[in-house]
């Protein structure tokens, strides 16, 4: 009894010993595998450097984080009235894209906040530039594509909806066609058969 409890553990260890005896590929760490280029320690934090132009903040990072934060607190109409109120400057563009941020804010809104940001990575500093398209433009124009996506998905849905309905519409209308034919048909076998006794 003990030897067939123990055979098919040995089995199983015996498999997993020929397992790990073989060569795999060394897996190399994030840091040695990117190309894509690292914030340093010396980079200039500035979202804008001063030299290309000067604003409040333009270097304080904890006042944009901040910024947004309450941005993702603040319902859209509140937003919304704040955008309409701030002007085509630099510093009021970062504040009305990082205002159009929420995943609260409107399609139309956030697609205008992607434009605003891509007519400002001209001035903003290259190395926030990284950092900004890591945090800002890919993930607002991933949600960008799959809300595309759902409308479009909405519309075929509609359509195909509207198409069952008319096929639905269609059956029952055949359906009678065929009931009334079935009816004709019987009225004619029965007249058929009294005729002929």
């Amino acid at each position: 009894m003990r030897i067939r409890m123990l055979l098919p553990f040995a089995l199983l260890l015996s498999g997993c010993a020929a397992i790990e005896r073989e060569d795999s590929a060394p897996v190399e760490p994030v840091e040695t595998n990117t190309d894509t280029p690292v914030l340093e320690e010396d980079d200039s934090l500035c979202l804008v450097e001063p030299t290309v132009e000067r604003f409040e903040s333009q270097c304080d990072l904890f006042y944009w984080v901040n910024l947004w934060v309450q941005a993702d607190n603040t319902r859209w109409p509140e937003r919304r009235d704040a955008i309409a109120t701030l002007s085509d400057s630099t510093e009021d563009t970062l504040k009305k894209i990082i205002l159009s941020l929420p995943v609260d804010t409107p399609y139309q809104s956030r697609l205008r906040a992607q434009h605003w940001l891509t007519g400002l990575e001209a001035k903003i500093n290259p190395a926030m530039l990284n950092v900004v398209n890591s945090l800002v433009k890919s993930p607002n124009g991933e949600m960008l594509e799959l809300e595309s996506a759902m409308v479009i998905l909405n519309r075929v849905n509609t359509d195909k909806e509207k198409q069952l309905s008319m096929l639905e519409k269609e059956l029952a209308l055949q359906t009678k066609k065929l009931e009334e034919l079935l009816k004709v048909e019987a009225t004619l076998m029965d007249k058929n058969r009294s005729t002929q006794r």
